[in-house]
């Protein structure tokens, strides 16, 4: 199979995570929920872990059925997360530029996807110092639909001319990631160990190869 693209989910998969995303949700609901939370914040975390890797906005709204409520939710959830990043600093997972650098010598189009907003994922690069190693990010808004669809995968190979799903390689760290891969059609669809869910979740919801992270792909390709 010849490679054209490599789609990579973000937190967990080539930016280290550490919990700041399960921080942020919990600080959200803590800050726009306070009466709510002592009683369904266990079940809220819960959920939280399980969907990981989706669109955030799609998260709150399922959660608290109301979009209102859900738009101020993510507002918090973002102004949390990137708190903690102006802190602790945006970490890559080792060897992650190197495979993006890696991945462009070879002619192979390097593309960011993710469930943050755009201002997020902007905010990410830029401290990262990502902007010329990558060719494209896509976030669920730009998309339409965030994962498990496949609509941030179908806008970056109409964006970027590749020819067929199949010369695509889905990089994740989310049963969401795998699941998008698999309703595009992808070639490989490859989990990784460095993010939110185990071999298991990631095989059952679709991974056809599963790592231990990002330094892996090299010898998959």
């Amino acid at each position: 199979m010849s490679v054209e693209m490599v789609a990579f989910d973000v937190a967990g998969t080539v930016l280290n995570d550490d919990g700041l995303v399960l921080a942020a949700f919990k600080n959200a609901f803590e800050a726009t929920q306070p009466d709510l939370w002592p009683t369904h914040g266990n079940r809220w975390t819960q959920y939280a872990i399980d969907t990981m890797g989706k669109s955030k906005i799609d998260v709150f709204t399922e959660l608290l059925g109301d979009s209102e409520k859900a738009h101020r939710a993510n507002i918090a959830f973002e102004e949390s997360y990137l708190s903690e990043i102006s802190e602790t600093g945006a970490l890559p997972i080792a060897g992650a530029e190197e495979m993006f650098k890696f991945l462009r010598s070879e002619g192979i189009a390097v593309v960011l996807t993710t469930g943050f907003s755009r201002s997020t994922l902007d905010t990410l690069i830029f401290e990262l110092g990502w902007k010329d190693l990558i060719d494209l990010s896509v976030t669920p808004g730009e998309a339409g639909r965030g994962r498990p669809h496949p609509d941030m995968l179908q806008k970056a190979t109409a964006a970027l001319e590749i020819s067929t799903p199949m010369q695509v390689i889905i990089l994740g760290d989310t049963a969401s990631d795998m699941q998008a891969g698999v309703a595009f059609g992808a070639g490989q669809i490859i989990g990784v160990l460095t993010g939110a869910h185990d071999v298991d979740t990631l095989y059952n919801a679709g991974a056809t190869t599963v790592v231990n992270s990002v330094v892996d792909l090299k010898s998959l390709i």
